[in-house]
């Protein structure tokens, strides 16, 4: 259903495949549903397909500006299974799945226009985790070891990050990059160490199987960083994704000290602390100079078992 509780609500097929844009170029009209006044919408912008074996529906977004599925922004290229009710948004429209769709479909085509990509500030809390000393293990270890153990792990962390409301951005080399936009989720800083807080446990829990380990036998460990402020979301030659902005850098450098010099393994700056509403507790401050920056940022060592101190 689009744009339900509407003047243009309309119902649209869904029998195998159905897919979403400005144009769908080469997709034939059963298969197909055009939005051609909307220039945030892509001219392919995402594909519904149904699983007749496992009676679900899978939405898969491939746009320039993203989709959310009952608020949260999904990731690119990735199936997302939707249940009976869930909501998309895509551009200005909203789509909600039904059980029985009939077909209606509005006349008129698309133009062929350049998507405006929406490149506008909004506000995010960001999570980064940075594995410990992964360039020397990297250097040491057999390559297939590697990257079965470092999938299997980011696999698992995907499946936390999934559990706590938050999109996964990218993989940057040895990180693992996830983003909250508290346009849509007020409790995004609060999430956010909660998903920091599972995943440190995840790791913790998974790593003294792995064959993959550091050069002086020990579990492979992960710092993580935790920051808030405004970015612009940017979509970048090769249909990479760019969360671009002074808290993406300050979440990255400070991952980069987490679990180091004896600080603790996750790391949160004054914003977040202030935001964050739940049973966390919060070390001692401790101001550090961040590479790149000419200020000190005061951060705190984050934790769960009682309220914020």
């Amino acid at each position: 259903m689009l744009d339900p509780g509407t003047a243009s609500e309309t119902t649209l097929p869904l029998h195998d495949r159905l897919f979403v844009g400005r144009e769908c170029a080469g997709v034939d009209d059963a298969h197909r549903f055009l939005l051609p006044d909307d220039l945030a919408v892509s001219r392919n912008h995402l594909e519904l397909r149904v699983d007749p074996d496992k009676a679900v529906v899978v939405v898969v977004d491939v746009s320039s500006n993203g989709s959310r599925v009952n608020g949260i922004r999904i990731e690119r290229s990735v199936g997302v299974p939707l249940n009976h009710g869930d909501v998309i948004a895509i551009g200005d429209h909203t789509l909600e799945l039904r059980v029985v769709p009939t077909t209606v479909r509005p006349a008129g085509g698309a133009q062929p226009r350049e998507t405006v990509s929406i490149a506008k500030p909004m506000t995010m809390a960001l999570v980064v985790g940075d594995l410990i000393n992964f360039s020397t293990v990297s250097e040491h270890a057999d390559p297939q070891v590697l990257a079965r153990d470092i999938d299997h792990l980011y696999t698992e962390l995907r499946k936390v990050l999934n559990g706590h409301r938050g999109t996964l951005v990218d993989y940057v080399g040895d990180a693992f990059f996830a983003s909250w936009e508290l346009d849509v989720d007020d409790d995004g800083p609060k999430h956010a160490l909660e998903f920091a807080l599972a995943a440190a446990d995840r790791v913790a829990e998974m790593t003294p199987e792995f064959e993959l380990r550091n050069v002086d036998g020990s579990p492979l460990r992960m710092g993580w960083g935790a920051t808030m402020g405004p970015v612009i979301m940017q979509l970048m030659p090769g249909a990479v994704v760019m969360v671009l902005g002074d808290a993406t850098n300050l979440a990255f450098r400070i991952s980069s000290i987490a679990g180091r010099e004896h600080r603790p393994n996750i790391l949160a700056t004054q914003a977040v602390r202030d935001a964050a509403n739940g049973s966390f507790v919060f070390s001692d401050p401790e101001k550090v100079l961040v590479k790149g920056r000419e200020t000190e940022e005061t951060i705190f060592g984050v934790s769960l078992g009682g309220p914020a101190i």
